[in-house]
């Protein structure tokens, strides 16, 4: 059986808190063994229960989502964070990024959505909200279309797989759509993250766009 993995829930609305733990009914391998009205609890939660994933809102008092992510990130770094939001501002996921966040889910989305991305955090990959991230990318391939060439050209098959990386697909996704195994998706993923000369798949799905690598941004993928 596959190990519970342990949440930090931090909204500062209760209803919000009690409507996410509800959400998770009916899905054993997740527990939420703390939850935090602010970001500086959320940090005090964090360093005592040391949990897989902190879920953070963005606007919390005392200390906000993005300045409890970065804190994390410097004190706690094997925590992954889940920024839960309202905000669907590609300046916010930006932020979130750069704060050391790996998901970025807004609050519509659906029991399925949340699910899918603890999941996908929990394997250590991002889940990041496509819509948003694909206006972020956008506006980073307009700031950076100066940008140099990669030092190592890719093949036909890893700027496929780079595209799909853009699209926010997993690598069991891209498996099911090139008709490969998950295994063999991993290894294209790796080598052209390591092509680009990127720290991680948000980076190189960054880079893939500023450099015309990858031809429609990454929410507008049918």
């Amino acid at each position: 059986m596959n190990p519970v993995l342990r949440l930090v829930l931090a909204d500062d609305h209760e209803v919000t808190r009690t409507g996410f733990v509800a959400l998770l009914a009916g899905h054993p391998e997740f527990e939420v063994v703390g939850q935090a009205r602010d970001g500086q609890e959320a940090l005090d939660l964090c360093e005592r229960l040391q949990p897989d994933i902190a879920i953070l809102d963005i606007r919390m008092p005392l200390l906000n989502g993005l300045g409890a992510a970065r804190l994390l990130q410097q004190r706690q770094p094997a925590i992954k964070v889940v920024i839960f939001t309202m905000d669907d501002s590609p300046d916010h996921l930006e932020a979130a990024i750069a704060a050391g966040a790996v998901g970025y889910l807004l609050k519509d989305a659906s029991r399925a959505e949340v699910v899918d991305a603890l999941q996908r955090v929990a394997r250590g990959e991002e889940a990041l909200n496509s819509a948003v991230s694909a206006r972020l990318l956008r506006r980073i391939a307009e700031r950076n279309t100066g940008a140099s060439a990669p030092v190592t050209a890719l093949t036909t098959r890893e700027r496929q797989v780079l595209g799909l990386v853009a699209g926010g697909f997993s690598n069991r996704e891209i498996g099911e759509k090139l008709g490969i195994t998950t295994g063999t998706a991993k290894v294209h993923v790796e080598r052209v993250i390591g092509k680009l000369g990127a720290a991680d798949r948000t980076q190189a799905a960054v880079r893939g766009i500023a450099l015309g690598l990858v031809a429609q941004p990454a929410g507008e993928w049918s």
